[in-house]
């Protein structure tokens, strides 16, 4: 495949919020070396959100441009728990649940991304192998003071709030990743520069030449608050439906959607400039370009008929107050007591009955349009209607 250097690499370039040491990667390039690019993902949950999407597209651009994609599945370091950005000690997860994690995910990052120039790997097949003579050389490549330069580490050690030895073997584990693949550059989130810098610091004590640290913007959740993340449960899925991935866009707050239009579509930065300027000149609702985010998104998911499928259901449920043409439907029995979370979590409106009891709690739980109020309800006050859970989601309710 042929390399590509210069202008082409602009795309990369302009969205990255930093590139150290921007010099090296300038002589890499001019180079036409195959580069290997590393990004590294913890399996800490089952599914892809728009965030992990966002850093995957700029593997996939690396690939594009002739380089070599190497993905480190974190089935190792997963168990430690990154502790970038954390305000207290993660709890270590279960092996078994790590594998089922990545054998969640990893179907779906394959398919984002080209396999014709991809490597991936698992740190289990390193790390795990590292004896405590490795272990104390590793854990000799840096000291304690270093590790508390890092802000949350220092704000947790001001606040008196407990860091485990542990944790200061997460980023230590990431470098030697980067001595194990030989990474030329490394790319991650805005919250992973200090572990990307210190990956730098071990491949040099390794005899190897040191990694361009290369990091992107970090998209907030749906809160319009914090990171995208499924423990919070402010997040977007790929696997979700060109409908609901549509609408949950639609409702990100209007100053976070600059991001996801430089880090989800292909418009050139300058387009993206000028979109913001027509709105903060009151030119243009932000209500417009942000339907035109959520089909450029879709499309790229899925497919341009589904967007323009997707940007119609909304606007017949969200603005026009239709129920979708294709509702989903259940049959139950007459006279009988439901339990509301349970019903709605059997029928996949929510994922779990706390979920429910919280939706149902805060109003987002309506029977025709009238909003619920009791966990317990009779079955006949249900058949003939229709159940709505938030904006999005509805059932159609029929005697059995």
């Amino acid at each position: 495949m042929e390399i590509y250097t210069g202008l082409i690499m602009e795309y990369l370039i302009e969205r990255a919020t930093n590139i150290n040491p921007k010099d090296d990667l300038e002589k890499l390039l001019k180079s036409k070396k195959n580069l290997r690019v590393k990004l590294g993902v913890d399996p800490t949950a089952p599914d892809v959100t728009l965030g992990w999407y966002a850093i995957l597209r700029m593997l996939k651009k690396f690939q594009d441009y002739g380089h070599t994609a190497v993905l480190i599945l974190g089935e190792f370091t997963a168990q430690v728990g990154d502790p970038s950005g954390k305000s207290e000690t993660r709890k270590v997860m279960e092996e078994n649940e790590i594998d089922d994690n990545a054998k969640g995910v990893l179907p779906i990052i394959k398919n984002i991304l080209n396999d014709n120039n991809l490597e991936i790997v698992s740190n289990k097949d390193w790390l795990s192998k590292l004896t405590i003579q490795d272990m104390m050389e590793l854990a000799s490549k840096t000291t304690l003071a270093q590790m508390m330069e890092r802000d949350d580490f220092s704000k947790r050690f001001s606040d008196n709030s407990p860091i485990s030895l542990l944790e200061f073997f997460y980023p230590l584990y990431q470098g030697y990743d980067s001595v194990a693949v030989k990474a030329d550059i490394e790319i991650g989130g805005n919250d992973q520069l200090w572990n990307l810098m210190l990956g730098r610091e071990i491949q040099k004590s390794y005899d190897l030449s040191p990694q361009i640290a290369m990091t992107f913007p970090l998209l907030v959740g749906t809160d319009g608050s914090k990171k995208m993340s499924q423990s919070l449960n402010n997040y977007i899925s790929i696997s979700d439906s060109p409908e609901n991935i549509f609408g949950k866009i639609m409702s990100i707050p209007d100053e976070i959607m600059w991001d996801y239009f430089t880090m989800l579509t292909d418009l050139e930065i300058s387009e993206i400039t000028d979109l913001r300027n027509n709105v903060d000149k009151g030119k243009t609702n932000p209500f417009e370009y942000k339907k035109m985010l959520g089909k450029l998104i879709v499309s790229e998911i899925y497919d341009e008929n589904s967007a323009l499928a997707a940007e119609s259901s909304f606007e017949n449920i969200t603005i026009n107050k239709n129920l979708p043409e294709n509702m989903p439907e259940t049959n139950i029995e007459d006279e009988i007591d439901v339990h509301l979370p349970n019903f709605l979590t059997e029928n996949e409106l929510t994922k779990s009955n706390s979920e429910a009891r919280r939706l149902i709690e805060s109003g987002s739980v309506k029977i025709d349009d009238q909003k619920v109020e009791l966990l317990d309800i009779n079955s006949s006050d249900l058949i003939g209607k229709t159940l709505q859970v938030g904006k999005r989601k509805f059932l159609k309710i029929n005697k059995k």
